[in-house]
């Protein structure tokens, strides 16, 4: 059993296109937030290193390569342990979105458009209600 003074520290990916953003929404048989919308990425595996764990994350949700240009929004929620959400400003570089198992569908979409879903990751909604 993890000890109470572990935590985990998901990483998500903000990818845009024009004023839209790339967000997925989770499978119904999602551990967490089944059926909400977020932003591609994950945690870092043990030996990883930051940017390249975002990277192989984004590729395994999406099948898109992408760059990580830096990080730009920070927010800790306890579920079964602290986390701490890093959120990063990445370039598309190549690549067409598939999605993994872990998702359902995705789509490119305005902050308001995404504030108006019922269904969104609370970092996702202090993100973008922190976004001008």
């Amino acid at each position: 059993m993890p000890s109470k003074d572990q935590f985990y520290v998901p990483q998500k990916a903000v990818i845009m296109n024009g004023d839209k953003y790339l967000i997925l929404k989770r499978s119904t048989d999602s551990v967490t937030y089944p059926d909400h919308w977020d932003f591609p990425g994950g945690k870092i595996e043990h030996g990883e290193e930051v940017e390249e764990s975002l990277i192989r994350e984004v590729k395994e949700e999406t099948d898109l390569d992408v760059k990580v240009i830096r990080p730009i929004f920070a927010f800790q929620k306890s579920l079964n342990r602290p986390n701490i959400f890093i959120v990063y400003l990445c370039e598309k570089v190549s690549g067409k979105i598939e999605l993994s198992h872990e998702h359902t569908e995705y789509k490119w979409a305005t902050r308001e458009e995404i504030l108006k879903e019922e269904k969104i990751e609370d970092f996702l909604r202090a993100f973008l209600e922190n976004q001008k």
